[in-house]
């Protein structure tokens, strides 16, 4: 026999036995429990009481953690309600000062409007007593007014108006100068000065606030011709005629206006500007008794 076979043959029953077994006890081995093998239930109960502890051991540790953190946890909500606190206090402190200010407002107004309402009415008291000759009355009336508003222009004008009435020209001349300080602008004034400097023969300061009340408002044709007087009178014929050529602009048909603009441009030798006005007033007023004198005059120029 060939020795390869029964090398075969010999691993071969060896292993049929052992299959052979296996069947026979296979029913065996499925009905097995091998949760109750006791190797294998004394692993399981060793991995039970390993889960446990590390479970117990976490819990620790996490008590331990909360109760470590817990101070922070206290510190931190007293921040939340002292925040919390100084929000609700500042917000109340800012609603209140709010409030504060607006009563504050409605008060102010409230004042301002009672001291509109005295100063208007002690303002007409004051204009009220001028006007009737009670210069005493008006006086104090008008310094009572100046008390409640120290900047209130109407009350300056008033009293400076009853120093002019009583003739006292250096307080009333004062008096109008601080109103230009409040009022740079009040041609009124500007001119109520000038005539002050009439008044006192101060011809030169009479001229300056003329020319400052023309060149404020140069819509009124009589303060032109005041200018043109004032220049004639020391002899500024040439600026004179410009004064009394602006007073004609505004009234052309004006025979004074027309006689004065004549009269100033022969003086200053304006022979055109002299025929012109001429013509002018010839139109305006033939009956004028010096129509002969200005045309002779003009033909000797």
């Amino acid at each position: 026999m060939d020795y390869n076979i029964i090398s075969f043959i010999l691993m071969i029953v060896p292993l049929a036995i052992i299959i052979i077994v296996v069947v026979k006890k296979f029913p065996q081995l499925a009905v097995l429990d091998v949760e109750n093998v006791p190797e294998v239930k004394t692993s399981k109960k060793k991995d039970e009481v390993l889960k446990k502890r590390v479970e117990e051991k976490a819990i620790k540790s996490k008590n331990h953690f909360f109760k470590k953190i817990q101070p922070f946890f206290i510190w931190f909500k007293n921040i939340q309600e002292k925040f919390r606190k100084y929000v609700t206090d500042v917000t109340t402190k800012v609603e209140t000062e709010e409030k504060k200010v607006e009563e504050e407002k409605e008060s102010s107004k409230e004042v301002s409007e009672k001291k509109q309402q005295s100063l208007f009415t002690i303002l007409h008291e004051g204009d009220s007593a001028r006007n009737n000759g009670d210069f005493e009355t008006a006086e104090k009336k008008y310094i009572t007014a100046i008390r409640i508003d120290p900047k209130n222009a109407d009350a300056y004008r008033g009293l400076a108006d009853v120093y002019v009435k009583q003739e006292q020209m250096d307080e009333a001349l004062e008096t109008y100068k601080f109103i230009m300080h409040l009022d740079p602008s009040d041609d009124e004034v500007l001119v109520k000065i000038g005539e002050i400097y009439v008044q006192k023969n101060d011809t030169k300061e009479a001229i300056e606030y003329y020319q400052k009340a023309v060149l404020a408002n140069d819509s009124y044709a009589h303060r032109f011709i005041k200018l043109a007087e004032l220049l004639d009178s020391i002899e500024q014929y040439e600026t004179a005629l410009e004064a009394v050529s602006q007073a004609v602009e505004l009234e052309p048909q004006n025979p004074k206006y027309l006689d004065m603009w004549l009269e100033m441009a022969i003086l200053s030798k304006q022979k055109d500007i002299a025929e012109q006005a001429y013509q002018q007033l010839r139109m305006a007023n033939p009956e004028n008794q010096k129509l002969d004198s200005f045309k002779d005059r003009i033909a000797n120029m």
